[in-house]
Parts: C-alpha cells; sequence; structure tokens
C-alpha cells in the first residue's frame, strides 16, 4: 500500500464505513456496492494490512472495520482519488435515502456519511417572570434498518433500478443525467430541516427533471409538465389519458394567448372552487413560495408547506417521472410537450376558451 501511496496509484478500491445503517445482504447502487457491516473481514480475507497486530496500518484497518461490524461497510470503486470516491458514495446514498422515504410516513430516521446527516440539541433559555431551560432537536434521528423484503421492493422498481444504472453510466443520455441530478437535489431537501432551502432544493429538483433552459414562462412550463404526472394519481385516474384532458393542461404556455388563459384560470381557480385544478395551484404555489425565499422572504415558506411538497413528490411524482425519463432517454422535456400538444382537446373546447376569454368569465366552467 504505502508504495502505491508514493507511485500516485489509485487504490483498487476504498472501503468505507457507514454508521447507522444497516443493510440485509450486499446492496448495488450505481457503482457502489454496500455490505453488512460484518462482512468486512471477508472484503480484506485477501488484501490484508501490512503488518502485526500493534502496527499503525494493521489495527487502522481494523479499527475501521470494527466501527462497521454493527452496521454497513460501502465497497466505491478506486480508480478516484479518495474525494470523488466519497462523492460517488454519497450519490448512492441520496438514492437509497430516497427510497427509503418514499416507503415511509411521518418521522424518519437517517444514514449518512459524517456531515451529510446529523442529529442535534439546541439548548436555550426561556424567559418570563422566571428563567427556564428547554432544548429543540433538529435533523434526522439516525439509524435505519432495510430488511430483505426492502431489496426485494428496490430490486423490483423500474425507477429506482434505472436511477442506479445512471448513477454508473459514464456517458448518460440526458434522460438519465437529468434523473441523477434531480434525485440528488431531492434528496438534499429530505436532509435538510430549514423549510426555505428544503423548498428551493424540492422546486430545484423538479426543474432539473422536467424542464429546459428556456426564456420566460418557466413557471407555467413547469406547473404544466408536474401536473401531467400527478393530476388524479392518487385516485387512479389520470388527466388527459384515464379521462379528457382539463385547461390547464390542454393550454401551453409557449403560446402568448394561452399564457393569458392560463393566467386567468389561476385568477378563477383561486376565486371559484369550480374552476380550481388543485394539482396545477400547488404546483404554482410551490413555486411562489420558493421564489419569495430566493428573494429574501424569511416568512415565504412555513415549515407544513416545505413538508407537504417534499411528500407529494416522494410518493407521488418521483417514482413517475423516473420512469417518464427512462422511457425517454434522449431529449425526454421535448416529448413530454409533444405528447401534452397532441392530446385531444376535450368536449366543450371552444366554449371553455371563449369563457376565459370573456372579460367576465362564469362562476362555473363550461360543461365538458
Amino acid at each position: 500500500m504505502a508504495g502505491r501511496s508514493s507511485e500516485r496509484i489509485p487504490p483498487d478500491r476504498y472501503l468505507m464505513p457507514i454508521v447507522g445503517l444497516q443493510v440485509p445482504c450486499r446492496w448495488e447502487i450505481g457503482r457502489v456496492a454496500l455490505h453488512p457491516g460484518t462482512a468486512g473481514p471477508d472484503l480484506i480475507r485477501d488484501v490484508p494490512p501490512i503488518g502485526d497486530e500493534g502496527d499503525f496500518f494493521h489495527d487502522g484497518v481494523y479499527e475501521l472495520l470494527d466501527l462497521a461490524k454493527e452496521s454497513t461497510i460501502a465497497v466505491v470503486p478506486g480508480r478516484f482519488d479518495i474525494d470523488a470516491a466519497i462523492d460517488e458514495l454519497r450519490a448512492s446514498l441520496d438514492v437509497l435515502r430516497l427510497f427509503q422515504l418514499s416507503r415511509q410516513s411521518g418521522q424518519s430516521t437517517s444514514f449518512g456519511l459524517p456531515g451529510d446527516v446529523s442529529e442535534s440539541k439546541i439548548g436555550y433559555i426561556a424567559i418570563w417572570e422566571n428563567s427556564a431551560p428547554g432544548h429543540r432537536l433538529v435533523g434526522d434521528y439516525l439509524g435505519f434498518t432495510f430488511t430483505q423484503a426492502s431489496h426485494d421492493d428496490w430490486a423490483s422498481s423500474n425507477a429506482f433500478q434505472y436511477l442506479s444504472d445512471s448513477l454508473a453510466d459514464t456517458s448518460p443520455p440526458d434522460g438519465a443525467r437529468r434523473a441523477v441530478t434531480g434525485a440528488r437535489l431531492l434528496a438534499r431537501a429530505a436532509t435538510e430541516y430549514r423549510s426555505d432551502l428544503k423548498l428551493l432544493s424540492v422546486m430545484a429538483a423538479l426543474e432539473a427533471w422536467l424542464l429546459k433552459r428556456h426564456s420566460g414562462s418557466q413557471t407555467l412550463r413547469l406547473a404544466r409538465h408536474v401536473t401531467w404526472f400527478g393530476c388524479g394519481r392518487p385516485e387512479e385516474s389520470l388527466c388527459g389519458r384515464d379521462r379528457p384532458i382539463c385547461a390547464y393542461l390542454n393550454l401551453s404556455p409557449n403560446n402568448s394567448r394561452d399564457r393569458y388563459r392560463l393566467n386567468s384560470l389561476r385568477d378563477l381557480g383561486n376565486t371559484y372552487l369550480g374552476w380550481r385544478c388543485s394539482e396545477w395551484h400547488r404546483v404554482m404555489d410551490w413555486y411562489d413560495a420558493r421564489s419569495g425565499a430566493a428573494h429574501g422572504d424569511p416568512g415565504a415558506v412555513g415549515a407544513k408547506h416545505a413538508s407537504t411538497a417534499e411528500y407529494c413528490v416522494l410518493h407521488y411524482l418521483m417514482e413517475p417521472i423516473l420512469n417518464w425519463l427512462r422511457e425517454h432517454p434522449d431529449d425526454p422535456v421535448a416529448d413530454l410537450e409533444i405528447t401534452l400538444d397532441a392530446t385531444q382537446d376535450p368536449d366543450g373546447w371552444q366554449e371553455m376558451l371563449e369563457a376565459l376569454d370573456s372579460k367576465v368569465p362564469p362562476a362555473a366552467p363550461p360543461l365538458t
């Protein structure tokens, strides 16, 4: 090992303990393989440390293996330098964290490398007529155990298998690149306890998955693209597929007249329940809050607002979006717009346009 280091030849692989995580078996994510911590001695059986017990290299290796014994040890390819290898492992843990969170609700426990997740206690003294101590816990509780059923679920998920393969792809097409970028941004949101930064990362993930760089109307484009994957999904009645497409999705932000109509729709939806598309309005509200946070409004994002956005993306939107990226690898955003624009107009569409163009639209939309 010393000889290799002096020649600046990268190691064949790195072994890194992940305290707080337990896996039931070898678990491959991208180019990284996670092993139960008890497998550590077998992983170095053919490459024992230099020296005998009491020597620096020998004892250092076994101290790290002991650290991983009750948790997990990762094997990372060694063609990288150590900083690149750590980032490679972080990316795999990001994907695993999204899988974990998409399968559970409520307060979560987490895992990761030191510095990536934290559980901290902030102490304070509150002053009334007298003073009293208190504390607030922030961050995730450290420690999570995956079961064999979890691994089977992972293996059967097309979306997460695609995401794992995308991590390992050294020349990813646009869909795979978007998948990884968005997933890592969403994973950062999941470990962020500050509401404004959480929502900023959630929206950045959606943009990475579903937007191209474009001048003007990006908010309306994002709302249209995200709503295509979410509208009707909890009820298994998808807008534009299981039922006729609604005005919010049928109008194109790329058309100036339709942009005016979409703004009218938003006003109408905020005033009359019958005009409202809850999914579309929710994405617009998220983006408004995100913009407020980005431009210095400290009250723009509440804790419930941020956690609701994160939950919706993790549980309802993430896997359908990843599957779309998998099925449209070369230009998924352009393909999505083509699909939306090709959807058949619903019955009564002309009457709908006339109502939106009216100076005094009716309190209820035309029947379709």
